[in-house]
């Protein structure tokens, strides 16, 4: 069976263990060699679960959106290679789409 580089993108929540309130929410784009999308996201799942696992020490615990989206890599990777894309069809100005998708990170890029 043929493996290919699938590039996973998944949402986490990260929130204070005190309140249960968000604190923030991660968007994270990992590379996995894998058969096809299914298992890279089977892939993906899996080490979700290490990477929240709770930290006793810490004052905050992460948890998994359950949001996945997969691209296969046309490319070896390397520096450069695109890794991750999605195309989203939109009426909104850019400015409007990056203020209703990514309003906190808008403010913290602005010059």
């Amino acid at each position: 069976m043929e493996r290919e580089w699938y590039a996973v993108k998944g949402l986490f929540r990260w929130y204070f263990k005190s309140d249960g309130s968000t604190d923030s929410v991660e968007e994270r784009v990992l590379l996995f060699l894998a058969s096809n999308f299914d298992e890279a996201l089977a892939m993906a799942e899996s080490e979700a679960q290490v990477y929240c696992a709770d930290d006793p020490k810490a004052n905050f615990s992460i948890e998994s959106m359950g949001w996945w989206d997969a691209y296969r890599v046309e490319e070896e990777p390397s520096s450069g290679v695109e890794v991750y894309s999605r195309l989203s069809k939109t009426s909104l100005s850019a400015d409007a789409f990056i203020r209703r998708y990514y309003p906190r990170s808008h403010d913290e890029h602005v010059v």
